[in-house]
């Protein structure tokens, strides 16, 4: 291909193209042009030489592309957050993507490296719009931005989006139980079970599973014993049981009385052999806010639910709403967003997958992890929503472990990257929980507990979720993989033309040059400061931080808090070098003992 060191001839061949009619033989020729034009950028701006003109003829290739010529060779689950310490994700549409880049190329660590590449300076701009509601997907003008700004400098990621696009199933058929004695009343439900059942029992291959859904008419009103008895004879009625089969559909209420009748049609299926029973209910009005809840959480409270399901568990029944999500087509919609990410070539795309149910989740992750095996495609746990299961909610005091058990179930699909975050940003839920807090979810116990759990499952568990920058120096002593923040490295500014229908925007938050250093600083600082071998440079860190976390806290002076950074910044640079030194001397000890045991 065709390379130019800077944008004239290209500029001059694309003009040219674009003048020609439009042919198969004209895009191709556009394609290699404007991918020369993006490598030519990517190789240039990395020594900042880019032109202008260049810039302009990249973005203009990316857009044509619909993304970069060829994705990323890495991803961030090759970070390595041991050596290099926990990877720093700042929130931000692209209009901060300079300010981000340049931080974090002047952090210790990257003093200390000399530079060097994005995979080990550690910072990556985070593309998200931050809207009311939180953080929403950027478009393709933010992509490009972002790209431009940060390609083969810092590192890229972005959350496609914290709540899925569910599609359900055709629901199951029902056939309604009417009027008469019990004997009419088989007679008659019989006859439209096999019916329905016909295009299935005859089906081109051999036979389909399928469930036929009984329910009974509201009038007349019938004794649970006389459900019972024309359950139990309709299922002895199914010709294939082990592909056919029926189950009981009922329709509750709200709170407790939904409960009690919920509970009753367990009972009820369980004594006729029912193993399926469907609940139909009302919508929670916590559930409407929140656009829906996972599964039946939609109709019942936590409280209510828990109890149901236990009950269905001992039963031997399984307990499920009346809309049956379908999963393939929810993971194809993720896979879309998540492409187009790769493709704009970004080291990470992060989905959210609420509010779909343990299960549910699986079946989703399980997929897209087999098409991003080469990449880093990382699901997402919200904390303040917790967990529904087939037969458990986890949520408030139980969310811990319905957050291992999801670690558990995408460590088996070989999922490497996570992210662990609030959703329910705009009612102020942060992740972490300190003494007097309530709107706080996890205490530090408790996220080091997570965080060592994920690491021996072999996944690297990001964290975010209203993170400060004290916070933020205490997930550095922790070594966690990495962190997300966006208040705390930014500064509230008028709202902008492009955020103006937001009706509930009166300001929005904009990365700073003082916050993003801050934070990228701090995380450093906990990292070297349980880790570096020498105490004095160890206790000159502590005292840094220290004196930084007070300040910040106290409100100080700007030039009382510019010296708490330089000292902590001059103490941190030593801290990186004495401890790159004894990575690289544990390292070459730990190749000579392989080097021993191959000559053995």
């Amino acid at each position: 291909m065709r390379r130019a060191s800077d944008g004239r001839a290209l500029a001059r061949a694309i003009r040219a193209a674009l003048a020609e009619p439009a042919t198969l033989e004209r895009q191709r020729r556009l394609a290699e042009l404007y991918r020369d034009a993006i490598v030519a950028y990517q190789e240039q701006v990395v020594g900042g030489r880019a032109p202008r003109a260049l810039r302009e003829l990249a973005a203009a290739g990316m857009r044509f592309l619909g993304g970069e010529p060829a994705p990323c060779a890495l991803s961030l689950k090759d970070y390595d957050h041991a050596r290099h310490g926990p990877y720093l994700g700042v929130s931000d549409e692209g209009s901060a993507a300079a300010i981000i880049r340049e931080a974090g190329l002047r952090s210790p660590k990257a003093r200390a490296l000399g530079g060097g590449p994005p995979i080990a300076v550690g910072i990556g701009h985070d593309a998200e719009r931050l809207a009311a509601v939180g953080e929403v997907p950027v478009g393709p003008e933010e992509y490009i931005r972002i790209r431009l700004e940060c390609c083969g400098r810092i590192l890229t990621s972005t959350n496609v989006g914290t709540r899925v696009n569910l599609r359900f199933y055709r629901r199951f058929p029902v056939v309604e139980v009417g009027a008469g004695t019990v004997r009419e009343a088989v007679s008659a439900a019989a006859a439209e079970v096999a019916k329905v059942l016909e295009p299935f029992r005859s089906a081109p291959g051999g036979a389909r599973p399928m469930t036929v859904m009984i329910r009974f008419a509201p009038d007349p009103p019938r004794e649970d014993a006389e459900r019972v008895a024309i359950l139990a004879q309709l299922a002895a009625t199914i010709a294939r049981p082990a592909r056919h089969r029926l189950g009981y559909q009922v329709r509750i209420g709200w709170g407790v009385k939904g409960q009690r009748a919920a509970a009753r049609a367990i009972e009820t299926a369980q004594r006729a052999g029912i193993r399926v029973v469907a609940l139909d209910g009302v919508v929670r009005k916590q559930a409407d806010q929140s656009l829906s809840q996972p599964g039946l959480l939609n109709y019942l409270a936590p409280g209510h639910l828990g109890p149901l399901l236990r009950q269905a568990k001992a039963a031997k029944v399984s307990l499920r709403p009346v809309n049956p999500v379908d999963p393939d087509t929810v993971a194809r919609t993720v896979w879309n967003a998540l492409h187009t990410a790769r493709q704009m070539g970004l080291e990470l795309g992060k989905y959210g997958l609420f509010p779909l149910t343990l299960e549910e989740n699986e079946a989703v992750i399980e997929q897209v992890q087999r098409w991003f095996s080469d990449w880093s495609a990382a699901p997402v746990f919200f904390v303040d929503q917790g967990l529904l299961s087939e037969t458990e909610v986890h949520t408030h005091g139980d969310v811990v472990r319905g957050l291992k058990l999801w670690l558990r179930m995408v460590a088996r699909h070989g999922v490497r990257v996570v992210l662990i975050d609030t959703v329910d940003k705009a009612s102020g839920k942060r992740l972490l929980r300190e003494k007097g807090d309530r709107l706080g979810v996890l205490g530090p116990r408790q996220v080091s507990d997570v965080n060592d759990l994920a690491a021996r499952l072999g996944v690297r568990a990001l964290w975010a979720g209203g993170i400060t920058l004290p916070q933020a120096y205490r997930f550095g002593q922790l070594g966690v993989f990495g962190i997300y923040v966006t208040s705390a490295a930014a500064s509230a500014r008028p709202v902008p033309p492009e955020y103006e229908k937001d009706p509930w925007l009166a300001t929005v938050k904009e990365p700073t040059p003082e916050g993003v250093a801050r934070a990228k600083l701090l995380l450093e600082a906990g990292f070297l400061s349980t880790r570096v071998g020498d105490a004095g440079t160890r206790d000159a860190i502590e005292r840094g931080a220290a004196a930084l976390i007070a300040a910040l806290q106290s409100g100080a002076a700007a030039k009382v808090l510019a010296g708490a950074e330089r000292a902590l910044a001059e103490a941190a640079v030593e801290g990186w070098r004495l401890w790159l030194d004894q990575h690289r001397a544990r390292g070459s000890r730990g190749e000579r003992r392989r080097a021993r045991a191959r000559r053995r």
